[in-house]
């Protein structure tokens, strides 16, 4: 135990080069059919238009101001398409959308729309974690780079296909200038990045403590608390519940408060953290169905360490955790990864 602990102290550094290097990445985006749209057929904007199924995307899109792109054969478009539906089911009938401000309307379409690449669901891998497909939507200020966008994340399972943790119910609409699939429910994008929307959460207090007491000896801009609130990470972190730090506590024979943390090594605080997240966002339809050692933080800048063991059934497993961690409750999108809740600490050692 003591080995690692004792290693990590001196490689923080090193994490914060690996969530650089892969800030925007998650996996390689499947490579585009070339961007050369078919002359014959109907188009993104024409078939919005027709299908009576789209009246309130069709709404959506002509307020965003978009519907001219769409309409375009020289422009190639994936668009994941809410059903009249789906809109309705997620809260947003056409009555909201007439009522709200053009530009609200504009970031829920864009975040909708992959410019410049026509992805069939054939193309989308099946393997973990999600690949990655910027949108439209520009990541608004402080953000001052106007090519760094939103993603959205496709994956598939067998003929099964999702965005994010959306189910895609028709896939592989062809159209003139692009792709139409067909979801379930509207994509929300997220407005807050993991550390603010984790810092919100009643249950998630300890989780906080840690991070703070993990930075505890780290100059500003090395910090955990710094990347997980960087817009432009990209991480998946399975996040112990308060519940779950007390049972370590109590295992430790500490008191079971937030303050316990200050009783523990720095360094051995920071390989505990580095162990919950992962380079790379995994929504709850992309966890392996079987069970899968996955890096971590932790071993991405110490070799030596072990992997967790992840199965969506059973959950998530530490290499010294007597069982697995039940994942009771998924998919909390932050504009820089997700979070999924788990009921017990994950030990590397």
């Amino acid at each position: 135990m003591k080995k690692i602990y004792n290693s990590f102290k001196f490689i923080l550094p090193l994490i914060i080069l690996v969530v650089v290097v892969s800030t925007s990445c998650n996996k390689d985006v499947p490579a585009a059919m070339p961007i050369v749209p078919t002359s014959a057929g109907s188009t993104i904007g024409d078939i919005l238009t027709t299908n009576p199924n789209f009246t309130i995307l069709r709404a959506a899109v002509t307020k965003a101001g978009m519907m001219d792109a769409v309409s375009s054969k020289s422009n190639v478009f994936t668009v994941f398409a809410p059903s009249d539906a789906a809109f309705i089911a997620s809260g947003i009938p056409l009555a909201a959308i007439n009522a709200l401000p053009a530009a609200s309307v504009a970031s829920i379409v864009q975040y909708h729309v992959v410019p410049g690449r026509k992805l069939m669901s054939s193309a989308v891998p099946t393997s973990f974690p999600n690949v990655q497909m910027p949108t439209s939507f520009i990541i608004p200020a402080p953000n001052t780079n106007p090519l760094v966008r939103f993603s959205n994340f496709p994956s598939r399972r067998g003929d099964r296909v999702w965005v994010n943790n959306i189910p895609v119910v028709t896939p592989d609409v062809d159209a003139a200038n692009g792709s139409i699939h067909v979801t379930a429910a509207v994509l929300a994008p997220p407005s807050r990045v993991l550390l603010d929307t984790i810092s919100r959460e009643a249950d998630m207090s300890y989780l906080v403590a840690a991070i703070l007491r993990a930075d505890a000896a780290t100059p500003a801009g090395s910090r955990f608390q710094d990347f997980l609130a960087n817009p432009v990470a990209n991480l998946t972190v399975m996040a112990p519940t308060n519940t779950a730090f007390n049972a370590l506590f109590t295992s430790l024979r500490l008191p079971a408060s937030p303050a316990s943390f200050g009783l523990l090594p720095v360094a051995q605080v920071q390989a505990i953290v580095a162990y919950h997240v992962l380079v790379g966002r995994a929504f709850s339809p992309n966890l392996p169905t079987a069970a899968t050692p996955v890096p971590t933080l932790l071993s991405a800048s110490l070799p030596t360490a072990p992997l967790l063991t992840v199965d969506a059934t059973q959950g998530v497993r530490g290499a010294r955790n007597p069982r697995y961690s039940r994942i009771t409750a998924v998919d909390r999108h932050a504009i820089n990864g997700v979070y999924h809740k788990i009921d017990q600490v994950l030990m590397p050692q």
